[in-house]
């Protein structure tokens, strides 16, 4: 009798179990990202010249932009549509919406540089400077905390820049009704309106249920972010849907706009792709099921 209990346990468990593990096997293989580029730094270090290191540094990336493309393709049959928004030379800044893991934004990266030969600058957030290694991997990548003179600078350079104006906050208390939640920030419209430079709205389709964030005392876990501003909602997913990510029209300079005025040209851009592309509210079979629809049929259903 005990063991047909535990049997039973063992089948209701072991579901809930892989849930709540997969997101740790996608962390790892980011975190993997360390060791590697270590190493590298390593054997790099006895034929280091300033002449030869850029050089060496983008081979490096691109063998990681083969792993990540190969892992977007086989886990989400991962596409981009608009990829011709963003210019083959000169600056732009991607702004998109935050889902409960950024994966997109390290499959877009890899994509563009695969495609484009283009590596996108991308700002992320502060607590990633705390962990062991990290740093190397922000300074290949281009990962920096993004100060608004860096992002300017970044642009004015002729540079990709992403920027997700919903940061941790939206990641951790997003859902699948796939809300924009920007609170009142407009730090990455003055950036785009000092540089000068177009915008270009980002969001993928299914992000939200390829992970999720849980909702249970959710009202307690955003008091809690409020004070610590660290993410704290624990993550569950990793499951196998379509990824796609929608790159919309250009936003141009507009020296007549405020900054709060682009911040909602921006913020109306990107629910206006949602509300084109997205199911809502999300649903994490449907999304499993659109890996074996063909693009006429997702087509259809986004035009009903």
């Amino acid at each position: 009798m005990i063991e047909l209990q535990f049997s039973w346990m063992h089948i209701l468990l072991t579901p809930l179990v892989m849930v709540f593990t997969l997101p740790w096997v996608y962390v790892l293989l980011i975190l993997s990202s360390v060791p590697y580029l270590h190493l590298c730094n390593f054997l790099r270090l006895p034929w280091a010249s300033s002449e030869k290191d850029e050089e060496f540094w983008n081979n490096v990336r691109w063998l990681m932009a083969h792993v990540w493309n190969l892992h977007s393709k086989l886990l989400h049959g991962y596409e981009v549509t608009g990829l011709e928004n963003l210019p083959k030379d000169g600056p732009a800044l991607i702004i998109y919406y935050h889902g409960a893991l950024p994966i997109d934004m390290y499959y877009l990266t890899a994509e563009t540089m695969l495609k484009r030969n283009r590596l996108i600058h991308t700002v992320g957030d502060r607590f990633l400077d705390n962990i062991p290694g990290w740093k190397l991997v922000s300074r290949v990548m281009k990962v920096t905390a993004g100060s608004a003179r860096s992002c300017v600078e970044t642009l004015r350079a002729g540079e990709l820049l992403s920027i997700a104006p919903g940061g941790v906050y939206e990641a951790q208390f997003g859902d699948n009704r796939y809300e924009v939640l920007w609170k009142k920030r407009t730090g990455f419209a003055r950036v785009a309106l000092e540089a000068k430079v177009p915008i270009v709205p980002m969001f993928t389709v299914n992000i939200r249920e390829c992970f999720r964030t849980v909702s249970f005392i959710k009202w307690l876990f955003v008091r809690i972010y409020n004070v610590l501003k660290v993410p704290i909602l624990p993550i569950y997913g990793g499951f196998p849907v379509k990824l796609r990510t929608v790159l919309g029209q250009p936003i141009p300079y507009d020296a007549t706009l405020t900054p709060e005025a682009l911040q909602e040209k921006v913020a109306l851009a990107i629910e206006s792709i949602i509300k084109e592309h997205q199911h809502v509210p999300g649903e994490i079979f449907r999304a499993i099921g659109d890996r074996f629809e063909t693009a006429h049929n997702l087509k259809t259903k986004n035009e009903l």
